[in-house]
């Protein structure tokens, strides 16, 4: 007998980098400094999607926890700027048609974690 074991999940880490945060962007930054971040973010959330082979779904939930490599907590969802840029990662690899919130109406942010790496992980819940 067959055991229905819910929807199909996915959770992608990129690690390498402490995320990006809000109060970031509103200090220190210049045009070409989040240009670089928001790109480096981007392709590797888009490579890490492609390489797990994750489908196309039509809609999706997001959970999202930041690794810190230190003990220099911050704000739940203070890393919103490397999650957008993760999301976008997400819709140039095909897992939704785009961003909007047709195709990801809810997105969670859960409290840091803390790792020697830093990162950010995204669980990506199908809603087909």
């Amino acid at each position: 007998m067959a055991v229905d074991t819910g929807p199909v999940t996915y959770e992608l880490t990129v690690t390498g980098r402490r995320p990006w945060t809000v109060n970031q962007e509103r200090k220190k930054s210049s045009h070409y400094v989040r240009a670089e971040i928001t790109r480096w973010w981007r392709e590797n959330f888009m490579l890490a999607a492609l390489q797990a082979g994750i489908p196309h779904y039509e809609k999706i939930t997001l959970e999202v926890t930041p690794i810190l490599p230190d003990r220099k907590m911050q704000d739940t969802g203070a890393c919103y700027p490397t999650a957008k840029a993760a999301i976008d990662g997400l819709v140039d690899a095909g897992v939704v048609d785009d961003d909007a919130p047709k195709y990801v109406p809810t997105i969670v942010f859960n409290s840091p974690v803390v790792s020697n790496a830093g990162g950010l992980t995204i669980v990506i819940k199908p809603e087909d």
